[in-house]
């Protein structure tokens, strides 16, 4: 469908990521001159993945796709190498092919196979040297190279570890007696439950007084009133 879009607007796909299920479309993928950048071996992990298959890879490049290998996640993207030997035992590929899905066939599908993807010269110098064949699971990197430069040298690695441990150590060190400096912080006070304010000291209250009682009148004072018509 978006292979039709394009035609029909005049614009370029140039890769399709992930494209689990490319090898059902792998002769439309090739007719229209895509690249296709899928997993090795996932399937079956998710709904759109049910019909993902570890041969996909292989069955692409038979059909004539440029196929590269990639990863969503930052430590399999390490090992992108032996991704991408999974593709000899899952559809035959030679070991040329399977390595290509990691340095050339990428770096065509980027636009920047003039600049990287072999070694040739005039080409940015961007290699990994290994001590075993790239794609052997006991391949392990000796050297990394970029521009020419070398980034990282295992044998120096090495060297340095107690140097960079004993560093460590001393930065540590001197985090812990930092933090034993440090002046405790006030506690509240136990007595008094946290978020509520001790309680106030009430005013006694003031006692009523009492009712001054009525004068007593005299027995003469009662007869003339009474007298009187008073009461």
């Amino acid at each position: 469908m978006l292979l039709r879009v394009a035609k029909e607007f005049g614009f370029k796909v140039r890769t399709f990521q992930h494209v689990l299920e490319g090898y059902k479309v792998a002769d439309e993928l090739a007719a229209a001159g895509v690249g296709a950048s899928t997993f090795s071996d996932w399937w079956a992990y998710k709904v759109e993945a049910y019909d993902a298959i570890p041969y996909n890879a292989a069955l692409m490049t038979r059909r004539g796709v440029v196929v590269s290998i990639n990863s969503d996640d930052a430590e399999e993207a390490t090992h992108l190498n032996q991704e991408a030997a999974k593709s000899m035992k899952f559809g035959g590929l030679s070991h040329d092919e399977a390595l290509k899905m990691v340095t050339l066939n990428p770096a065509m599908q980027l636009g920047i196979d003039k600049r990287v993807g072999t070694i040739d010269a005039g080409k940015d110098a961007d290699l990994a040297i290994y001590n075993h064949d790239p794609l052997s699971a006991y391949a392990v990197v000796q050297k990394t190279l970029i521009d020419g430069r070398v980034y990282f040298d295992r044998q120096r690695d090495i060297a340095e570890r107690p140097e960079r441990e004993k560093e460590k150590k001393a930065l540590m060190d001197k985090l812990k007696k930092a933090a034993e400096k440090k002046p405790e912080e006030k506690k509240p006070d136990a007595t008094v439950p946290i978020g509520k304010k001790p309680a106030e000291k009430k005013p006694e209250e003031k006692k009523m007084e009492d009712k001054p009682k009525p004068p007593q009148s005299s027995g003469t004072d009662s007869a003339a009133a009474i007298a009187g018509g008073g009461l």
